[in-house]
């Protein structure tokens, strides 16, 4: 903390707060105000003047006699790491999701993605097509392609977790996920109905392409974001690059 700035002491140790607490499950109890003070060489008024921003953020609720706890505020963004599923990030702040309006057919290759999974244009694949529910509301339309020649049929009661936990853990395969591409495009009447939007509303795509260790593409997973959700993203840079 720098406490030359000219920045009140509250509000830099609100800041430190609301940074610690970023990493912090939902739930998780912020320290006591007096040990907090203790840490920062200031008053048990002053780190409450700090929790107080954070309350009124909506990212510390107070609960009178057992202290002050993470919470999450209507407005913040989910952190999302592209090296990580949507589920896996949501499960890392400490909440849940749901899949909703599941759909496991089998339907030709789209010609990008027959490319991708080094496959004839016009082959059959395994389409999985699902909407990933968080908070009571539609986050994400997602399409997974699957090869037909390297993994079984699939049926809507696998469907439990993730489309790569189900590839990892209950079709054991091992993979390595690469990242593809992220792009901006109009919703297709697909994707809209199952976000709830209108038709041509801006959206964000990620695909994501996973291959075997032996370098064989297995499958691609193309996510689709509607225009309410912010999102921030966490990258690995290449350094080599």
């Amino acid at each position: 903390m720098n406490k030359s700035s000219g920045i009140p002491q509250y509000l830099c140790i609100a800041d430190e707060l609301r940074a610690k607490l970023m990493t912090m499950p939902i739930g998780a109890p912020l320290e006591p105000e007096q040990a907090l003070a203790a840490e920062y060489g200031v008053s048990r008024g002053t780190i409450r003047q700090a929790i107080d921003v954070l309350v009124r953020e909506e990212m510390v609720v107070r609960e009178q006699g057992r202290g002050s706890f993470r919470n999450r505020p209507k407005e913040a963004p989910l952190l999302l790491t592209i090296e990580t599923s949507a589920l896996d990030s949501i499960r890392t702040i400490g909440e849940e999701s749901e899949i909703g309006h599941l759909s496991v057919t089998t339907a030709k290759a789209p010609p990008k993605i027959a490319d991708m999974l080094e496959i004839p244009r016009g082959t059959r694949v395994r389409r999985v097509s699902r909407v990933r529910m968080y908070g009571g509301e539609p986050l994400a339309y997602a399409v997974g392609y699957l090869r037909t020649d390297l993994t079984p049929p699939l049926f809507k009661r696998d469907f439990k977790t993730s489309l790569s936990e189900l590839a990892r853990n209950t079709l054991h395969l091992r993979f390595d996920a690469r990242y593809i591409e992220c792009h901006a495009s109009a919703a297709d009447p697909d994707s809209a109905k199952a976000l709830g939007i209108p038709d041509g509303s801006p959206v964000l795509n990620i695909g994501f392409l996973c291959k075997n260790h032996g370098g064989v593409p297995i499958l691609v997973d193309v996510i689709t974001f509607p225009p309410s959700q912010i999102l921030r993203f966490s990258v690995s840079l290449n350094k080599n690059a």
